[in-house]
């Protein structure tokens, strides 16, 4: 008799590592780090243009390849919020009942746009606040220096183009002088859990 058993695996998805996701238990974060983490970084156009042609055809509404590369340049990052710019692209069109064209789909877009520019933050202005902040030079903060004075502000600077850019741990080191990505998730994990500490001590 054959007893072996499907291998069967699991793909789990978070926009943080294992150890910094909240109220989980210590056995399930275990588990979790003990299979393969990776790390995945900005789509590039291909990727996204892919992933707007699938989920426009699944809707029933399939878009032109020029149509769908003006929507993957409207969003640089977030996959979610990509999906749902087709959604409400898909949506005016069939409300209005009218053909999707690049001038109906622009006009759709301009808020959208606007609204993103002006509210997206790079990795430099995070540098460059965080310098500021800490009265330090932008050269010291990505420098190889161990000074206790300057590796608060740079672990603080690591977190925030985690937190706040959503930037790919390689992407970070890359912008940190050049250092390796798991230097870049030890100082974004120190900083999430000094935070959590911080709330504690306050309740």
């Amino acid at each position: 008799m054959n007893c072996n058993k499907a291998i069967k695996q699991i793909v789990l998805t978070s926009d943080r590592p294992p150890k910094s996701l909240p109220a989980i238990e210590a056995r399930l974060i275990s588990r979790f780090e003990s299979g393969m983490v990776a790390d995945v970084g900005k789509p590039d156009m291909e990727t996204k243009i892919a992933i707007l042609e699938k989920r426009s055809e699944e809707k029933g509404f399939p878009l032109k390849p020029e149509i769908l590369n003006i929507l993957a340049k409207s969003v640089q990052n977030n996959i979610r919020e990509l999906e749902g710019l087709l959604n409400k692209i898909i949506a005016v069109h069939q409300i209005k009942n009218i053909d999707v064209t690049e001038k109906s789909v622009k006009e759709i877009l301009s808020d959208f746009v606007a609204n993103t520019q002006t509210k997206s933050l790079s990795n430099k202005e995070v540098i460059d606040a965080v310098c500021r902040f800490y009265d330090i030079s932008s050269k010291d903060l990505i420098g190889s220096s161990r000074k206790k004075e300057l590796v608060w502000p740079r672990q603080i600077a690591i977190y925030l183009m985690r937190e706040e850019v959503r930037t790919s741990y390689p992407s970070i080191g890359h912008e940190m002088g050049g250092r390796d990505h798991t230097t870049a998730m030890h100082a974004y994990n120190k900083i999430s859990h000094e935070i959590k500490e911080n709330e504690k001590r306050k309740n």
